[in-house]
């Protein structure tokens, strides 16, 4: 069976971290660049959000999906699902 872009059961793979769906986890890979992006870039490679890094999310908000759930390494961090858009991620699987 191929599975093509018209294919029912084909989902494309998330290229962000607000893409990827609850309980599953990728590996970032880099970040959009926007003018506005400097502190907001510097202060999430603080915490832990670095490329080669695997996030989870681990959950969403009912209404809107916003803000979502991200664990990285042993913390949990709340962000609005614009900000997690700016992250570039490759999926790695299930939890």
């Amino acid at each position: 069976m191929v599975l093509n872009s018209e294919s029912p059961a084909f989902t494309p793979a998330p290229e962000t971290l607000g893409e990827v769906e609850t309980g599953e986890r990728a590996e970032i890979t880099g970040f959009r660049m926007v003018e506005e992006l400097g502190d907001f870039l510097i202060r999430l490679q603080e915490v832990g959000f670095l490329v080669g890094e695997q996030v989870e999310v681990i959950g969403k908000a009912p209404i809107g999906k916003d803000p979502i759930s991200v664990r990285v390494k042993d913390a949990v961090y709340a962000m609005r699902r614009d900000d997690a858009n700016l992250i570039l991620v490759k999926s790695v699987g299930r939890a």
